[in-house]
């Protein structure tokens, strides 16, 4: 029997198919020679074997429904004032690692009284926000849970807590819930973004200003421009003037949108306030005592939404019995991870 031979044609068809997979073969060598970030999970719970990894500080937290999937941890309630913590057990250690962050899903109705409040800490460091306790609206994730994410400290030594308080069990309850918390390392790299800024130095273009709030050349952060209500307290006005940003603002896969900015409240009255309206929810203000200072505010709640609206509001309550309210806003600045 003759064996068949092979055609010039065929002959050099199997030299390039020899070829070709002989360089894959080395490419695929090269590649898996190269070093490989490995995502490192340094801390994992779903909630559904209890509370053995966790401490509670302060408070009875239980594992209850709903929840994202199997049980939840569920925050505390109480007839009176109080504040609730629990954190993790162990120390999580983050040295030498990096891009490490605090994942976990939950579900919130924060109840809009002055005391109440739900946040987020790494060690003593504040990385979520879910309602400040001055803020005095409803806080909610409309009967859904919500991933959030937070960026943590690098090289930080911490445990991940969870503190809510109250003040009370009917008006200022902080129903928060909280399912599969993951802390990882070597995660997807993240890089800051800058939504907003604005240093008020030329104008106050991108802004709606009510009543007496006005553009200023000098009344802001040392000496420069920025907004001001001029021309109220005393008889002269009893009511609330208004500084809407105009651009819809976007957090649409952002996390760890962090809102920064100088203030300067000068009032002599109790009633009298600067505040931060999110939304048209009071998400922050100052009132009472008049005073200066630089306000850092995680906006955790609204994290990843599309279409949002930022509004300062100078509430001078007391005008006609002789109160005095100045409000002085400028550095506005609103950053985020994505």
């Amino acid at each position: 029997m003759r064996r068949a031979r092979l055609t010039p044609f065929a002959t050099l068809l199997s030299f390039a198919f020899l070829t070709a997979c002989t360089a894959m073969e080395q490419k695929d060598a090269f590649l898996d020679s190269l070093p490989r970030p490995v995502e490192n999970v340094i801390f994992r719970d779903d909630f559904d074997n209890g509370l053995a990894q966790w401490n509670q500080t302060s408070g009875t937290w239980l594992t209850s429904t709903p929840a994202m999937n199997g049980l939840a941890l569920q925050a505390p309630s109480s007839a009176t004032a109080a504040t609730f913590n629990i954190s993790t057990a162990a120390t999580l250690d983050l040295t030498g690692k990096t891009g490490c962050v605090l994942e976990y899903d939950t579900q919130f109705l924060l109840k809009g009284e002055v005391g109440v409040s739900a946040n987020v800490q790494f060690g003593s460091t504040v990385v979520g926000t879910f309602k400040d306790t001055s803020g005095a609206s409803d806080i909610s994730s409309a009967t859904s849970f919500v991933r959030r994410k937070a960026l943590l400290p690098a090289n930080g030594t911490g445990r991940i807590s969870f503190v809510s308080s109250v003040t009370n069990n009917t008006t200022g309850f902080a129903d928060w819930r909280i399912d599969n918390v993951v802390v990882r390392c070597n995660d997807k790299a993240s890089t800051s973004t800058t939504v907003l800024d604005d240093n008020f130095n030329v104008s106050a273009a991108n802004w709606s200003l009510n009543s007496l709030w006005t553009f200023n050349a000098t009344a802001g952060f040392g000496g420069t421009g920025g907004l001001v209500t001029i021309g109220g307290g005393g008889n002269a006005y009893t009511g609330t003037s208004n500084a809407t940003y105009v651009p819809s603002i976007s957090l649409s896969g952002r996390f760890g949108c962090e809102l920064q900015m100088f203030y300067n409240h000068s009032n002599s009255a109790a009633e009298n306030c600067l505040a931060i309206n999110w939304n048209s929810n009071r998400i922050w203000a100052h009132c009472g005592t008049g005073t200066a200072g630089t306000l850092r505010l995680l906006l955790t709640a609204n994290e990843d939404t599309t279409a949002n609206t930022l509004q300062f509001r100078c509430i001078d309550a007391n005008g006609a019995l002789g109160g005095n309210n100045t409000c002085t806003v400028d550095q506005l600045t609103l950053t985020c991870q994505q």
